[in-house]
């Protein structure tokens, strides 16, 4: 197996699990979320977010492999919360690394991940393609209430929070009445405050949205099925998108006729 030299931190950490679980990758690979390349391309980022040719390259659906959606995922499905009326998202990302499209691809998709519905209709506004609320409908008939913002300050954490309102229940994936998620670490100094958020204790080093990406990387490579369904679900979330920002510019109201 041969890896294309870029990104090396990501990639020697990807070949390294491949190589503790004895997982094999018949083809070479590059691992990034800046551009493109030949071969197989294991891609997350803005730049993915606007095209729908893939060829050889998978985009990374790294959300969908975070413990705390699964979880969420398994409270609705197993009824744990019963008659799901709502969900409440909210998600805010440093102007550096997220705009609204990458920041609407990652909820638009938690919202059918963890409702098990298709999207059907949404309304849209935003403000100066920095902030703004999507109010859409599952085919199962939960009302979803999208709010993202791509105004904080560089070096941000991703700042997220997602709740579940049920007839019976409800479930959301931090605490009550927490704002903002936790880290791991809080050192004081004369300086300021600094902070880590280690998640992963076989990718040391690694920052939380590089884990994600390494992850979800092994993860398509262990089982390729999952890359068709990734690929199928990438090209649904590219148009969608581009719906939602014409029921902004169009202030209207769009219904999906065709999933």
């Amino acid at each position: 197996m041969k890896v294309i030299n870029e990104n090396i931190s990501l990639e020697k950490s990807l070949s390294g699990l491949l190589k503790k679980y004895n997982v094999e990758s018949r083809t070479d690979f590059q691992l990034t979320h800046k551009d493109y390349s030949e071969g197989l391309l294991l891609i997350a980022g803005r730049q993915m977010i606007d095209s729908t040719n893939l060829e050889n390259k998978i985009p990374l659906l790294i959300h969908r492999l975070k413990r705390k959606f699964i979880e969420l995922k398994k409270i609705v499905e197993e009824g744990t919360i019963e008659n799901v009326s709502m969900f409440r998202f909210s998600c805010m990302g440093a102007k550096d690394i997220w705009d609204l499209k990458s920041l609407l691809y990652q909820e638009l998709d938690l919202c059918e991940f963890i409702g098990g519905g298709k999207i059907n209709s949404f309304n849209a506004v935003f403000s100066e393609n920095k902030a703004g609320n999507v109010i859409l409908r599952l085919d199962n008939n939960i009302l979803c209430s999208v709010e993202v913002s791509a105004q904080m300050p560089v070096g941000s954490y991703l700042t997220d929070r997602h709740e579940i309102i049920a007839q019976r229940g409800v479930a959301s994936d931090l605490v009550v009445d927490t704002m903002i998620p936790q880290s791991s670490i809080y050192g004081y100094v004369e300086s300021g405050r600094f902070e880590y958020r280690d998640v992963d204790m076989e990718l040391f080093g690694l920052d939380e949205l590089q884990t994600d990406h390494v992850r979800a990387a092994f993860h398509v490579l262990n089982d390729p099925k999952v890359a068709e369904q990734w690929k199928l679900q990438h090209n649904r979330l590219v148009k969608i998108i581009n719906k939602v920002f014409e029921s902004d510019k169009e202030r209207k109201k769009v219904i999906l006729n065709e999933q």
